[in-house]
């Protein structure tokens, strides 16, 4: 950062009057706040779109799950009589590592801590506004 232009700012701040001060501080605000908007959308446009890879790779999961809880009834019902039970047993279980699989990945995709990036600047620019008023 150049001190020059700093002294060169620090001055012309300086020559305002007091409304021009208040008019200038609040237009700064306003900037702030919409850059601080414009940085939580994109955030949050990339935070919803790993949610929704998450969903459906937890649904898919969940409905592979649920084809392999049946599958096994099937099997265990087919033990009965001990003819061709082995074929489904088998399908069933590597349907549930299938769907065990899908959902772990899921689970691992969600987001842990939403806006992390906003909730930084807007701490950063807090501190440093209040250091700016001590």
């Amino acid at each position: 950062m150049d001190l020059e232009s700093e002294r060169l700012e620090r001055s012309q701040l300086e020559s305002l009057s007091t409304a021009e001060l208040v008019r200038h501080a609040l237009a700064e605000t306003k900037l702030l706040v919409k850059a601080e908007l414009l940085h939580a959308k994109k955030e949050l446009r990339e935070e919803v779109k790993a949610a929704r890879t998450s969903g459906i790779l937890l649904g898919a999961g969940f409905t592979l799950a649920l084809c392999g809880l049946a599958a096994l009834f099937v099997a265990l019902g087919l033990a009965l009589p001990l003819t061709a039970w082995l074929g489904v047993l088998l399908v069933g279980v590597a349907i549930l590592l299938i769907a065990g699989g899908l959902a772990w990945f899921g689970v691992k995709r969600l987001p842990k801590k939403p806006l992390p990036h906003t909730q930084e600047r807007l701490k950063a620019d807090f501190d440093m506004a209040r250091e700016t008023l001590q």
